[in-house]
């Protein structure tokens, strides 16, 4: 049960390897929790200073954090479920259970990149995080980051420009937005694909939970893309830990003199892989994933990539870039109008995707009008806009304003 597997994450003095040395003893969380003092002693390999904390077996803790899970629509995934990631049992402390709020993809079968990166970045190191994002996405990768300032929001900010899923994961619980201004971010990610931490709901974001948050980024992902790191930081702890768990290291060369490249500059030289976009990363892993990641700077191969994923024959969703400044008659009217052509609609939408259509006209209108109107969760909303922009339905201008294609 949940219950049992939240119990044995929250032991005190166990920790990560503690409770993955406990599973490859008894094989699951409700095994451990139905062992005595006795049958733990007797157990070889079994360590005595674990043994005043399993003893305790009261579950009221985890209950709680159940009831905050069910409160804040949280899912959890244990390390038993057959969607935990393969990629991820394989490091040497998988954590036993995950909170996310969102779709997991299948990492197994896809081609994770993380892109990690200084939070005090240069304006250099902010274009390209953005720059390797979107390519890695619209190459048919599926770009990870952590959520903070700097080089992991340029990097997942870029990756939304895709249909591709994107993944961030916390340092603290999924319910904590931190940075504060990343709020909004993170709810395009959970629309998008997920947001995932290890520490349940309304964990803070304590300085020790991040570097244990970096074996999960590159735990989870083929290869860890470091795009601008000084001497010490967090980044190059994710490089180690990469390395160590067998992954693959690639560095975005920085400008020599800047403190804020002297760590990525210096893995180049200690031997990762240099990169100028992001294709060069990408490719090294394209016989694994036949169809499924081709050069995405070329809209035919990202029309390619999107009928071999989706069986669907339509061109993928390209920006369109627009005055940041809406037109004056969008902001003195922006409510929309039930859109009356009688063409039919395709047959295949959902029903929030028909609710949000049946908003839209060739008015330009903002998506907090759309939520305000339809009466949805933001989140449906975004899922459904992105939905219908895939769909060639719907165009998405600048400044979150949407309009109808037909």
């Amino acid at each position: 049960m949940l219950k049992h597997w939240i119990w044995l994450t929250t032991r005190e003095g166990i920790g990560t390897r503690g409770c993955a040395a406990l599973l490859r003893l008894y094989g699951s969380a409700e095994e451990i929790y139905a062992r005595d003092e006795s049958a733990y002693r007797k157990t070889e390999g079994f360590e005595r200073r674990w043994l005043r904390s399993l003893s305790d077996k009261s579950l009221e803790g985890a209950e709680e954090i159940l009831s905050l899970c069910e409160q804040k629509q949280i899912s959890i995934l244990t390390y038993a479920d057959s969607a935990y990631p393969q990629r991820l049992k394989n490091i040497a402390d998988p954590p036993a259970v995950l909170y996310y709020k969102g779709t997991v993809p299948d990492f197994d079968r896809e081609a994770v990149i993380a892109v990690v990166g200084s939070r005090r970045c240069t304006p250099y190191g902010m274009m390209h995080a953005k720059q390797f994002g979107r390519l890695i996405a619209n190459s048919g990768g599926v770009v990870i980051s952590g959520g903070a300032r700097g080089i992991d929001t340029m990097a997942l900010r870029g990756a939304l420009e895709s249909t591709m899923p994107v993944v961030c994961v916390l340092g603290c619980g999924v319910d904590v937005a931190y940075p504060r201004e990343n709020k909004a971010l993170f709810e395009q990610i959970a629309a998008h694909g997920c947001v995932l931490s290890e520490f349940p709901p309304e964990t803070p974001p304590e300085a020790r939970n991040f570097p244990v948050r970096n074996r999960l980024l590159s735990g989870l992902s083929l290869g860890v893309l470091v795009v601008e790191a000084p001497n010490r930081s967090g980044a190059l702890i994710t490089a180690n830990l990469a390395l160590e768990q067998g992954r693959d290291v690639f560095a975005v060369p920085g400008n020599i003199g800047v403190k804020a490249c002297e760590g990525s500059n210096r893995l180049i030289r200690e031997g990762a892989s240099m990169v100028e976009d992001g294709w060069e990363v990408l490719r090294e892993y394209s016989c694994r994933f036949p169809g499924k990641l081709e050069d995405g700077r070329s809209k035919d191969a990202m029309r390619r990539i999107f009928q071999a994923r989706y069986g669907l024959a339509l061109p993928v969703y390209t920006p369109v870039v627009f005055s940041d400044t809406p037109d004056k008659k969008v902001v003195d009217n922006p409510a929309p109008k039930p859109y009356s052509d009688e063409k039919e609609l395709p047959a295949n939408l959902s029903e929030d995707e028909k609710a949000v259509l049946a908003l839209l006209s060739d008015k330009a209108v903002h998506s907090d009008t759309l939520v305000a109107e339809s009466g949805l969760p933001a989140q449906r909303v975004t899922a459904a806009l992105t939905l219908l922009q895939i769909k060639q339905l719907v165009l998405k201008l600048a400044g979150n304003y949407y309009q109808r294609k037909f």
